[in-house]
Parts: structure tokens; sequence; C-alpha cells
């Protein structure tokens, strides 16, 4: 009895959890190296394709010259291109101004949905319509809305006064800088608006009761309850929905090309219609490359910091 006591005692705690642990991380990682090869494979040859091809001087016009290598001396052309930076600050505009009326319409429309009781099946449907359409259709069809001469839009701004002496909107609403602009921002907020609200949706459904009730108890009213209890535990929910959309609106062509082409006078033309430009109009390809490679580490860099910044506001809560 004294010997069977004595082999089957126990592992000291500390030795036993840790041992637990490591053969749990050995598991998990078991379980995803598979998927985390074959994303490898799959995304690792077109990444160091699109950079082997960034660092060469190469253009599509003339095939026979072949590729050149020259360094970075795509990207210091990059850097000292004014073009560059003006398409660079017209995406970062559209990200900042899209993204930030696409989260605050869509956590409103979250918080009333999850209100409504009957129909809301069919209002989710409805509400999902125009982010099942292709951008370029979206773009088109508010470019035709938009039109000075026969636009539903600035058919009805007419009616409460706002036009010329020759009964034209003043100003065109694609025909000039600041407006074209914003009518890109409310295209797109227009069209992705329902997606970031069902986002949101989903993760106030998901919700424990448990804090709302205790909020109650203490006396907490409707805004300290939203402030206090809602907004932190949506946090998973808020960051993926940005994450989603920034990733998304920094890569915006279709929608620039269908409306304005970048004009007027390239005050619209982003970073992917720049690209866009070099590689298949002037076919340079070695400098469409490099371009590509800098909007993706900036994209990188972007949802690195809102991941960090999420993750300090969870320490701290």
């Amino acid at each position: 009895m004294a010997q069977a006591l004595t082999t089957t005692a126990p592992a000291p705690r500390g030795r036993r959890s840790f041992v637990t642990r490591h053969r749990e991380a050995l598991v998990g990682l078991a379980f995803i190296a598979p998927a985390a090869i074959f994303l490898l494979l799959v995304m690792g040859y077109p990444i160091s394709y699109l950079v082997r091809h960034s660092l060469n001087k190469e253009n599509f016009a003339n095939p026979a010259a072949g590729a050149t290598f020259i360094g970075f001396g795509n990207y210091t052309s990059l850097l000292q291109d004014p073009e560059f930076w003006q398409s660079t600050r017209t995406t970062a505009l559209i990200v900042v101004f899209a993204v930030a009326l696409e989260f605050l319409l869509g956590l409103i429309l979250a918080l009333l949905l999850q209100r409504v009781l009957a129909g809301r099946r069919l209002l989710i449907a409805l509400m999902l319509i125009p982010s099942m359409m292709m951008p370029i259709a979206v773009g088109l069809m508010w470019r035709f809305m938009l039109d000075d001469s026969y636009g539903m839009v600035s058919y009805y701004l007419s009616r409460v006064g706002l036009t010329g002496p020759d009964g034209m909107v003043k100003g065109s609403l694609l025909g000039t800088a600041h407006t074209a602009l914003a009518s890109i921002v409310l295209t797109d907020v227009w069209e992705w608006t329902p997606f970031m609200a069902l986002i949101l949706l989903a993760g106030l459904q998901s919700l424990p009761t448990e804090p709302f009730e205790a909020a109650a108890v203490d006396g907490a009213s409707a805004w300290q309850e939203f402030r206090h209890v809602t907004i932190p535990l949506l946090r998973s929910a808020i960051t993926v929905a940005l994450l989603i959309r920034i990733a998304d609106a920094m890569r915006i062509l279709d929608i620039v090309f269908s409306m304005t082409n970048g004009g007027p006078a390239n005050a619209t033309q982003t970073a992917q219609l720049y690209t866009y430009r070099t590689g298949f109009e002037q076919f340079n390809i070695g400098l469409a490359f490099a371009q590509v490679v800098l909007v993706v580490s900036a994209t990188i860099v972007v949802c690195a910091m809102i991941f960090r910044q999420v993750g300090r506001d969870g320490a701290s809560a």
C-alpha cells in the first residue's frame, strides 16, 4: 500500500501546469500547422515575385529590353514624386472620413436593429443590398445621379435653390476638387455602412446580459451603460470591423475610376488608381510593383497600430 501511494503521488503543481501548458501549445501548433504551411505556399511566391520585380526597371512597352536590376531605384523615384504623395494623401483622406462615417452610422444602425424584433431579418436583407453590388456599378450609378444635367441629386438641389444663372447646380459636384472627393466618400459610405452595421450587430447580439443587469441595478444611465459596458464589451467586433474596412478602403479603385477617373486635375486620384495608370497605361511594371509594396506595407502598419492600441485599451480597462 505504501509503495502504491508512493508511485502514484501527483507531480508538483507548478511542474504539472508547466508541462500541461506546453503540451497544449504543441497540440495547438499541430492543428494550425497545415493551414499555416498552405498559406505560406500560396502567398509566398506572389509576394516574392512582387518584391523581386519592384527592384527591377522593367517596361512592358519594350519587352525586348528585359528587366534591369536597379535596387531601390523605383522606391527612390516614388518618394521624390509629388503625384505619388498627392495620391497617397487623397487615399488617406478617403479612408479616414469614409471609415469614420461608416463606423458611426453602422453603430447607430446596429443599436436600432437590436431593438427591432418584428421584421429584423427582412430589414437586414434589404439593408445589405448596396454591399452586395459591384463597386464599379455603384460608381456608375452615383455618377449618373450626380450628373449636372440630368442627375436626380442635381435636380433636387436645383429645386431648393442651389443653381447658377444657367439653371445648373452651383459648382459641378464631380467637376470641382472638394465636392468630387466628398461625393466619393459619401458613395463609399452608402455602399459599406450596412456591412459595418452587420458586424457590429453580430457583436451586440453576442454580448452577455449579466453586466447590463448589474449596471441597471447600480442605477447607471443609458449613456453610462453604453460608454462603460457596451463599448468595452464590443471592442473585439469594433476591431474586426475597422480592420476589414480600413484594409479595403486603402485599395479603393473601382468607385474612383467609374465616377471621376481621378479628376478633376488628379484631385481624386488614389494610390491604387495611380498604380493602375503606371502599370497599364505607362507599362512601367517595376515602378507599379514598388507602389504596391509601399501601399501594402502602409496597410500592415496601420492595422498593426490598431491592434496595439486595442490591446493597450483592453489591458487598461
